[in-house]
């Protein structure tokens, strides 16, 4: 009698935990569906989220890095010889193109003067710690501490003094999220130095984005991009500011590729705020309302309207009508 007094609770756990197993199906379903759908409100409510963890995952980061900088540190204790003996070759080749490099910033400085160039403006940025990092909903993505209440717009360019990281794709307003250079949904108009010829670097999921000249137009030479060549980021379309160092081309197979100058990011980036400049139409039209003025219409010419216009005096009474040039 035992025995079959157990037979229904049994039946009621497995019949419970069927039910919870469906209706979790059911539920992670009706998520991906409503991700598909409606993409902003997963990622608003990531934004929020992030907001609101900050800073405990600043502080959670804090000892990781910590102990990851100290696992690093012991692989060099049995190099530290060799290490130095490089380092040491290495300074005195860098001050070598310290002179090369002073020198021509002087020659050029001075070209600028005699060409009376218009300097370049410096631009501002937004200094940012890498709180955390995320797989979702790109491979990889960054967490940075500055959201919209520092200034930070989706967009904008990302990168520390080696170079071009990526860009802001989300904000919080205490925190922003950022699609790396090497992700598959990265697509940045780039520039070869040596050349001037414009191209499209793609992101593929590995260290080292594809090179795409086809996509930028005109026809490919072997003197357009070559091992050894740097890239820049180009103004195109107000993407990114122009002239940010992003990598140098290698080739991996017979395609052209880019490697990194910022491949690992550190705990501290920038954020420049960069905004597209207004048309010049635009602005001309808006100066002389900000100044209380009002534009002038341009003066038209009256010469043909006055020669129309002419009027030609009546003969007096009993006098003869003038005659014509022609007539004789």
């Amino acid at each position: 009698m035992a025995w079959f007094g157990m037979r229904p609770a049994r039946s009621r756990g497995a019949f419970s935990i069927r039910s919870s197993v469906a209706l979790c199906g059911i539920l992670a379903i009706a998520i991906a569906l409503l991700g598909r759908a409606q993409a902003s409100i997963f990622d608003s409510a990531r934004a929020k989220l992030s907001d609101i963890t900050a800073p405990a995952l600043l502080e959670v980061r804090a000892p990781l890095v910590a102990f990851q900088n100290w696992v690093e540190s012991l692989g060099t204790v049995f190099s530290v010889y060799n290490e130095n003996l490089e380092l040491k070759r290495e300074n005195a080749e860098l001050r070598r193109w310290q002179e090369v490099a002073l020198s021509l910033e002087n020659r050029v400085r001075r070209y600028e003067q005699l060409l009376n160039a218009v300097p370049e403006e410096v631009m501002p940025s937004i200094t940012a710690r890498v709180i955390g990092e995320s797989n979702r909903p790109f491979v990889k993505t960054m967490i940075l501490n500055a959201g919209t209440e520092h200034g930070v717009r989706k967009g904008l360019a990302v990168a520390d003094d080696r170079g071009l990281i990526g860009r802001i794709y989300l904000t919080g307003e205490r925190t922003s999220w950022v699609i790396l250079l090497t992700d598959l949904s990265s697509r940045v108009p780039v520039m070869i130095e040596s050349s001037q010829r414009r191209a499209i670097l793609a992101g593929d999921n590995t260290p080292t984005p594809a090179l795409d000249l086809d996509l930028a137009g005109g026809t490919a030479t072997p003197d357009t991009a070559k091992p050894g060549d740097r890239v820049l980021s180009t103004g195109d379309g107000g993407l990114l500011p122009a002239g940010v160092p992003v990598g140098v081309v290698i080739e991996e197979g017979g395609d052209l590729r880019v490697a990194l100058f910022a491949a690992n990011a550190g705990d501290f980036v920038r954020v420049p705020e960069y905004g597209v400049p207004a048309p010049p139409t635009a602005a001309a039209n808006s100066a002389p309302a900000s100044l209380g003025l009002r534009p002038t219409a341009p003066a038209r010419s009256t010469s043909s309207v006055a020669v129309s216009t002419t009027l030609v005096p009546k003969p007096a009474a009993g006098a003869p009508a003038p005659q014509s040039g022609g007539a004789r």
